[in-house]
């Protein structure tokens, strides 16, 4: 079963609930939720339903926050995982195991900040450190050691980039140069025209766009640009293009990856290329261009938190590994932009050598063995490394 927000948990304790409340209320007539099961199930008794129920709640399973931007990458990426490693583990040794995902839609600020947390369930945080970011304070680019000396490894596995998208009403504008943005929206008071950009374009209003999950007051700060009072606000990462899309002046600042999905969906936006000055190209975002060309200012690391104490830590290490062994096709299905060689190779190594530690323990799962190599790169991930 697969848990996408702690507001779904919410409704999911409140079930649970009241199906408690119907069980301790029915045993007075001598019923119980695995008889229930027996009666519909007439072939099963109650005692061997109430076994495979206690046996079912034996397995493992992983908890992962994150970005509501990786919750694609990890629920897809886990799955393909899953579906491998059940595929080539022995019979003998995978049993009746198996292992859930519950993956909780956190902001990476508040994820970061609380990792340390003993008392935090997670195992492992995916999260989108932005370039643009103060909150981090540098965190994202390397290991988080706590106060108690546990060590929290960061793995990193692909980029994202903040982008500008416009309505494909909107006929006029081909791309944003930063330091003219940031210049104009100042000598306007945040009250920016188009013509401020470019005089041949409209002398209408800039009207602004963003998702509210993202920081980007911080954002637009750092990049020196003043806003207005007034700006739209959409919930999430995708709902930003149903806000802007059949509005000519809309003005959208969003992740690639849901922008891209969008795009490709309706047709509706245009990503604009974006230059960090006069004599500097304009450059389109795209899986190439990030992690290149594209400013680096913009750029989103994609980085996967593991806490190595934790129990089952070596599942996580195990996904790891797999999503940086198929990290080309896996980042690029999903709008993403993969390592580069080198960066990748030294990831690799190192969380091999944090897995083959943390699956060192005699009863470790099944799931934490290594079980892929070319053929299955074929197979499960569609492609080449």
């Amino acid at each position: 079963m697969r848990l996408h927000c702690l507001p779904q948990t919410k409704q999911i304790v409140f079930c649970l609930t009241i199906v408690l409340m119907a069980g301790c209320s029915a045993r007075s007539t001598g019923s119980n939720p695995f008889s229930i099961a027996a009666q519909t199930n007439p072939s099963l008794s109650e005692k061997s339903i109430e076994a495979a129920y206690q046996q079912g709640q034996a397995n493992n399973y992983l908890l992962i926050s994150g970005s509501q931007l990786n919750r694609s990458l990890v629920l897809d990426g886990f799955g393909r995982f899953m579906v491998h490693q059940r595929g080539t583990v022995q019979r003998d040794q995978l049993r009746d195991n198996y292992t859930a995902l519950g993956y909780f839609v956190q902001n990476t600020g508040s994820g970061i900040s609380k990792l340390c947390d003993q008392n935090q369930p997670f195992q492992a945080l995916a999260a989108a450190p932005s370039r643009l970011g103060m909150q981090l304070k540098g965190k994202s680019q390397g290991d988080i050691t706590c106060e108690d000396g546990e060590t929290i490894a960061a793995i990193p596995l692909g980029y994202d980039a903040k982008v500008f998208a416009v309505s494909s009403k909107n006929a006029f504008a081909t791309s944003i140069d930063l330091k003219k943005l940031a210049k104009a929206s100042h000598q306007a008071n945040g009250n920016l025209l188009w013509s401020d950009l470019d005089p041949d374009w409209p002398s209408r209003p800039v009207r602004w766009i963003f998702a509210a999950q993202m920081p980007f007051s911080k954002h637009m700060k750092k990049l020196g640009v003043q806003l207005p009072k007034d700006f739209l606000l959409a919930s999430t990462y995708t709902q930003i293009f149903d806000a802007g899309g059949f509005h000519p002046d809309a003005l959208i600042y969003g992740f690639y990856s849901p922008s891209l999905n969008a795009r490709l969906q309706g047709g509706e936006f245009r990503l604009l290329p974006v230059q960090m000055g006069k004599n500097q190209a304009a450059v389109l975002p795209s899986p190439a261009t990030i992690g290149s060309d594209y400013p680096e200012i913009l750029e989103t690391d994609i980085v996967l938190y593991v806490k190595a104490n934790k129990k089952n830590s070596c599942i996580a290490f195990a996904f790891a590994d797999f999503l940086l062994e198929f990290n080309k096709p896996i980042l690029q299905e999903n709008n993403m932009a993969p390592l580069g060689p080198s960066l990748r190779s030294s990831a690799l190594k190192r969380v091999r050598q944090l897995l083959r530690s943390s699956s060192s323990a005699r009863n470790s799962p099944p799931y934490c063995q290594r079980a892929w190599g070319s053929d299955g790169l074929r197979q499960v991930a569609g492609g080449d490394s």
